[in-house]
């Protein structure tokens, strides 16, 4: 059986029970003490579980894994996403970026578009773009929170009401054939929806770690998506109920 294989379904019994021991799995999955270790090692440093004594308990599903440990994880993933996400970019469109780690990187792909202009309550996303002088930032007011430093809020949803764009690109903190996409944060997650409700076309940046993950707040049903951008490590069988649903998903390969 394959690590994804192994640990998705780890995951499944979680989602079921809500714990697990290490000999259950061991015997489930039929695998070494070892093996096991590894992969709730693994999916911990994701922020999908939480390691105890002889075994592991589902993840909390409104706390965020931290900024600074996101933006180290599945980087390889994350980059090929951002890169993958900036070619439906055109010169002259006019765009939404969200906060979060892998629309970080997304924007660092901007670099190079002429006449863009950038709408976004991401502070590190509109300091990135302040490298280019051909895209014009507009940026959100609001409560500005530390660590993301993200900005959300009465103020930011008043600033952001009548804006509208081409194209609208957030990140999430899961999506899931059951709940749709979700994220941590309530009122940041009300911007999204603000602003996917104000765009044409709607992206959603999202590395296989975040599938078949929900997270705390809804932010969009499946439906109201039009792109899903992922990489080769997502599940096969999830990517393509996604396409039965009617989203386009874009898959792809990373350099290791």
């Amino acid at each position: 059986m394959l690590q994804e294989e192994r640990q998705q379904l780890i995951l499944q019994w979680l989602k079921q029970n809500q714990s697990v021991r290490i000999a259950e799995l061991c015997k489930y999955l039929n695998v070494t003490r070892e093996t096991v270790r590894r992969d709730l090692y693994e999916l911990e440093e994701k922020g999908l579980l939480k390691k105890v004594h002889g075994g592991a308990v589902l993840a909390k599903t409104n706390v965020e894994p931290p900024y600074a440990k996101r933006s180290v994880l599945n980087i390889n993933e994350k980059e090929a996403i951002a890169a993958a996400a900036a070619s439906f970019v055109e010169d002259g469109d006019a765009i939404y970026i969200d906060l979060g780690t892998s629309t970080l990187l997304f924007a660092k792909q901007l670099l190079g578009k002429k006449g863009i202009t950038v709408i976004t309550n991401a502070l590190l996303v509109a300091l990135e773009l302040s490298k280019n002088p051909d895209v014009k930032i507009i940026m959100s007011g609001g409560e500005l929170r530390s660590g993301e430093l993200a900005l959300s809020g009465p103020v930011a949803r008043k600033s952001l009401e009548h804006l509208y764009v081409d194209k609208a690109f957030i990140g999430v903190g899961g999506v899931s054939l059951e709940t749709g996409f979700t994220d941590y944060h309530l009122a940041e997650s009300e911007i999204r929806q603000l602003m996917l409700k104000n765009a044409k076309e709607k992206y959603v940046l999202v590395d296989h770690s975040k599938m078949n993950v929900a997270a705390f707040v809804k932010v969009a049903e499946l439906e109201d998506i039009d792109v899903v951008i992922t990489d080769s490590e997502a599940p096969q069988s999830t990517l393509q109920q996604l396409e039965e649903k009617g989203l386009q998903v874009v898959v792809v390969d990373v350099q290791t």
